[in-house]
């Protein structure tokens, strides 16, 4: 069975896309078959992969003149009722293929957004018609298949930054979770509120399987780990955060620690602190303390070149940097900087591929 991995804070701008579409890159690297999910209706990560200018110009006219498998076609099938298997084992159920060899997309949709509302609909009234109830069971269900006929070794769920239906399905349904987080107040406060909601999800999904007589919530496990929080876009110094980011790394370390974590082995939803801080000593990474998975400064003038040829900044090639121009001491600070970040990246799928062994 493939693993499944969601990328999950209800505050933005923290990351999610870029840090769901490195490490699934970093583990297809490391000779998994990856499956990559938009679940975000604004299909960031869609773009990331596919190229902006593909999404931005026409998505339904791209897609339309392809026979590959989309979250508009999960989309359809699930609110009318049409067959999964019909779907995933059908003509036009080719995933869309990565520059990495062993990296895929089921690319994201508009439509996504009323899947939303409708999963919320589902989970407040369990004992709807068989249509409504068997909904929320049918979207993991549908997914792992798609996985298992690909032969994916792990699903990786980039989700939107809300607290709807389609993320407590997602979230609740995968094997394993990680936590973006930037280095200020208001991702502070999301960290605090995260351990609230995601026991509220847990005790609705908990009522919604005993109840629902859905005839798919199986698929519906309730179980998530939590495998750590990655603190990235930090001006650093020395390879640490500068003062100012390092008070609300501080923070927010200790907020997962003290009150997020706790709440999550209250109801089976973490690894222990043990066993993050074993993945840390095993990489060689005596700076980082559990519950943290990895740290990540800016990626400042890489990020642009890496969303222009759709691939990761620890991915820049030397020559990719001296055709966008890069010369002298400019081109060898961002080979340095993309050397750093390969060693970080490289690491830290190290880690996750020991904590969801």
């Amino acid at each position: 069975m493939p693993k499944s991995i969601c990328f999950f804070n209800h505050k933005g701008g923290v990351s999610k896309t870029t840090t769901a579409f490195n490490i699934g890159w970093g583990l297809a690297s490391a000779g998994k078959r990856v499956m990559l999910v938009d679940l975000d209706s604004q299909c960031n990560l869609t773009g990331m992969v596919l190229g902006y200018t593909t999404v931005s110009e026409n998505l339904d006219a791209f897609y339309s003149s392809r026979y590959n498998l989309t979250m508009e076609s999960i989309v359809d099938a699930l609110m009318n009722g049409t067959s999964i298997e019909d779907v995933v084992n059908g003509s036009s159920a080719k995933l869309f293929e990565c520059q990495n060899d062993n990296l895929y997309l089921l690319p994201g949709h508009l439509s996504v957004s009323m899947l939303d509302s409708q999963i919320s609909v589902a989970l407040k009234i369990a004992s709807g018609v068989p249509l409504t109830r068997n909904l929320p069971g049918n979207l993991p269900k549908s997914i792992n298949l798609i996985a298992q006929k690909n032969n994916i070794d792990y699903i990786i769920y980039d989700l939107s930054p809300s607290v709807g239906g389609l993320n407590e399905l997602a979230l609740m349904s995968s094997d394993f979770f990680i936590v973006p987080a930037t280095p200020d107040f208001f991702c502070w406060q999301a960290i605090n509120s995260l351990a609230e909601t995601i026991s509220i999800w847990h005790s609705e999904l908990e009522f919604f399987k005993q109840t629902a007589r859905s005839s798919t919530a199986v698929n519906i496990t309730n179980k998530p780990r939590f495998i750590g929080a990655i603190h990235q876009r930090y001006r650093p110094r020395n390879g640490m955060p500068v003062k100012s980011f390092e008070h609300w790394v501080n923070e927010i370390h200790g907020a997962v620690n003290n009150v997020l974590a706790p709440a999550l082995h209250k109801i089976g939803c973490s690894v222990t602190e043990q066993e993050i801080q074993d993945s840390l000593n095993a990489t060689d990474t005596p700076h980082l303390r559990a519950y943290d998975l990895a740290q990540i400064s800016d990626f400042n003038s890489l990020i642009a070149i890496s969303q222009k040829l759709s691939k990761p900044v620890f991915a820049i090639t030397d020559d990719d940097l001296r055709e966008d121009g890069k010369a002298g001491n400019v081109f060898e600070t961002m080979r340095d900087n993309r050397n750093t970040f390969f060693q970080q990246f490289e690491r830290l799928c190290q880690r996750v591929l020991m904590l969801t062994a």
